[in-house]
C-alpha cells in the first residue's frame, strides 16, 4: 500500500471496497467524489442489505456494483481503497496487482491529509472506544473524534479545518494496513491485549503485530501508553521508538482525583481512564469535567426501564473477558443474556464469573458452546431459538431482586448485520415486553 494524499485523486479512477453499514464506506465516497475523483463502489452483499448508506449517496454521480467484485472494475481502477473488513486472502489482491492498481485504506488517506495535526491513535482487545470517548470529552472543542466508532474520519478530516487535534480508535483491522507519515501517532495507546479475531488474522502473534503497527512510523518524539502486565506490553514497549510507559500501576491520587471525580469505577475500565489521563497531560491540557463524562451507548451503562427492571446494557461486548469482568463487578443476583456466532474464543473466564445466583438465556451457536459447559457444572439457564425470543424471556422473567446483564459475548453477524443492530433491537424489546405475572 502507499500513503496517498486524497487532492491527488482529483480526475482518476477510485474503486471503493466495501460500502459498510457505519456510514465509513459512504463518507468516504462523498468526499472523494467532492474532491473530483471519479468513484465506483463494489459490495460483496444485495443492495437491499445496505439502504441506509446507498441512500446517503443519493444525488452523487457514483456508480455502484452489489453482489460481486468483477475483475473490469479493476481493470478501470488506478486507484482502490479497501475496507478494513476485506480478509487477506480475498482474490481482490490479486486482481488488483494483476492491474497495477494503487492500493490504500479510508484511515490512510485521511492520516495523509491530517499529519500536522496531533494525533493520539488508541488500539487494544477491549477498553479503545471507552478511553477515545472520554478523552474526545476531555479535550472538548476542535477534537475531533473518529475511526472504528464509526462514519468516515476522511470525510470528518476534511469538513473540519478548525481542527487542533484528532482522538482515532483503530481496530487491529485498521491498523493491519496503516500507512503514515513520520513522527504519526503523537501518542500510541495499548489499553489492553487479549486472544480476538483470531479468525482474520490466524494466530495471536498476527493479531498482535496488527495491533503494535501503530508504532512503526512513530519517533523519539511521540509517546506510547501501554496496558502492561503482560507479554505484549513487553513486545510494545521494545518496539517503541520514543517515550512509553505502562498504565499498569497509575492509581487515581496519581492524577490528584478522587473517586468522585470519576465517570465510573469498575476495575476493568480504569486502563482506559488513565491512559486519556495521561494523553491529556501529554498533550498539555487540563482535566476538567471528568464526572460529566456521559458514556457510550451499550457499554456498561445502567438504566431501570420503564417496567421497573434493573438493566445493564454492555451490548458492544463481543468477548467472552468483558462480559466476565462485568459479571464480576454486579453485586447480588443477576440474570445474563448472552450469545451469537461463535468465535471458538475460551469461555473459562465468563464460567468463573459465574455462580449460584446467577441465571442464564442463551442462543446462538456461542450460547450453545455456553449452554454445554453449563450442563456440566450445573448453572441454571435456558437455551432460546434466537436473540429476540431470548432476549423476550430474559426480561419477562426477571425478578425485582435481580440485575439483567446484556453482554452477548459473541458476535452478532449470525442474526444482525453488526453489534449496534441487536443493542437497538434489545432496547425496544425493554420497552416492549412487560414483566410476567405468572
Amino acid at each position: 500500500m502507499n500513503l496517498i494524499h486524497p487532492a491527488e485523486l482529483k480526475n482518476r479512477q477510485v474503486l471503493i471496497l466495501g460500502l459498510g453499514s457505519f456510514g465509513g464506506g459512504a463518507g468516504c465516497a462523498r468526499a472523494l467524489h467532492e474532491l473530483g475523483a471519479k468513484v465506483t463502489v463494489s459490495d460483496l452483499r444485495p443492495a437491499s442489505k445496505l439502504e441506509t448508506s446507498i441512500n446517503s449517496l443519493a444525488g452523487y454521480a457514483i456508480d455502484f456494483v452489489f453482489e460481486e467484485h468483477p475483475e473490469y472494475l479493476f481493470e478501470q481502477a488506478d486507484v482502490v481503497v479497501v475496507n478494513p473488513a476485506v480478509p487477506n486472502e480475498a482474490p481482490i489482491w490479486d486482481l488488483a496487482r494483476k492491474h497495477n492498481c494503487e492500493l490504500t485504506t479510508e484511515i490512510n488517506l485521511a492520516i495523509a491529509c491530517s499529519a500536522n495535526i496531533p494525533t493520539i491513535a488508541i488500539t487494544g482487545t477491549h477498553g479503545k472506544s471507552t478511553c477515545a470517548s472520554l478523552l474526545h470529552h476531555l479535550l472538548g472543542e476542535n477534537t475531533l473524534l473518529a475511526g472504528n466508532l464509526g462514519g468516515s474520519f476522511l470525510e470528518q478530516v476534511l469538513s473540519r479545518p478548525d481542527l487542533e487535534t484528532i482522538v482515532l480508535e483503530m481496530s487491529s483491522f485498521q491498523c493491519e494496513r496503516l500507512i503514515a507519515p513520520p513522527a504519526w501517532p503523537k501518542v500510541a495507546v495499548l489499553t489492553c491485549f487479549g486472544i480476538d479475531h483470531l479468525d482474520r488474522h490466524g494466530d495471536l502473534e498476527s493479531y498482535a503485530a496488527a495491533k503494535r503497527r501503530l508504532l512503526e512510523y512513530q519517533d523519539d518524539s511521540c509517546f506510547a501508553l501501554i496496558a502492561g502486565g503482560d507479554t505484549e506490553s513487553t513486545q510494545w514497549s521494545r518496539a517503541a521508538k520514543g517515550n512509553w510507559e505502562e498504565l499498569d500501576g497509575w492509581e487515581i491520587n496519581d492524577f490528584d482525583l478522587s473517586a468522585a471525580d470519576l465517570p465510573f469505577t469498575e476495575s476493568f475500565r480504569m486502563p482506559s481512564l488513565f491512559a486519556a489521563l495521561r494523553s491529556l497531560r501529554i498533550l498539555g491540557r487540563e482535566c476538567v469535567g471528568l464526572n460529566q463524562y456521559p458514556g457510550l451507548e451499550h457499554r456498561m451503562q445502567r438504566f431501570v426501564d420503564i417496567h421497573d427492571r434493573v438493566i445493564i446494557d454492555n451490548g458492544v461486548a463481543t468477548h467472552p473477558t468483558p462480559t466476565a469482568a462485568a459479571l464480576s463487578s454486579i453485586r447480588g443476583k443477576k440474570v445474563l443474556l448472552a450469545g451469537g456466532k461463535d468465535k471458538s474464543l475460551d469461555l473459562s473466564d465468563i464460567m468463573s464469573a459465574l455462580g449460584k445466583k446467577t441465571r442464564l438465556h442463551l442462543h446462538g451457536a456461542g450460547g450453545l458452546r455456553l449452554a454445554q459447559l453449563c450442563d456440566k457444572t450445573k448453572i441454571d439457564y435456558a437455551f432460546h431459538e434466537n436473540f429476540e425470543i431470548a432476549a423476550g424471556r430474559a426480561l419477562s422473567s426477571l425478578q425485582a431482586d435481580e440485575t439483567m446483564l446484556f453482554s452477548p459475548s459473541f458476535s452478532s453477524f449470525d442474526e444482525f448485520n453488526n453489534f449496534s443492530e441487536r443493542a437497538q433491537l434489545f432496547l425496544k424489546l425493554t420497552e416492549d415486553i412487560p414483566v410476567s405475572k405468572a
